[in-house]
């Protein structure tokens, strides 16, 4: 199976576009992960009789907990996107090794 150089160009450059948006997605949600706890403990502050309960309440919140499973799906589609744009490099790594093969199997004729 052989694959144009533009093909594999567009393959690499999509996986990598694929890569970035779920890195940056899931660093966003990574980045809200203190802000929702914060917001949540804030909220139950005034119902708890300490600080240190309202944040244990807020960990156990549904919208901290939805939050983290959300982050832990966002970590999958991130890594599985890795994958796929690790492996597209590779592809075009062992295509460009295979040409290089055949050129000197030219030269040596």
């Amino acid at each position: 199976m052989s694959l144009s150089a533009d093909k594999i160009y567009t393959t690499v450059l999509a996986a990598g576009e694929q890569w970035a948006d779920a890195r940056s997605a899931y660093e966003l949600l990574d980045d809200m992960r203190q802000t929702i706890l914060a917001d949540v403990t804030s909220g139950l502050y005034g119902t708890c009789g300490s600080k240190s309960e309202a944040d244990t309440m807020a960990r156990c919140s549904s919208v901290y907990r939805d939050h983290l499973a959300a982050l832990g799906r966002a970590r999958k589609v991130w890594l599985h996107a890795e994958v796929r744009y690790k492996t597209a490099q590779l592809l075009a790594e062992l295509r460009r090794s295979e040409e290089s093969t055949r050129r000197a199997e030219i030269q040596l004729r």
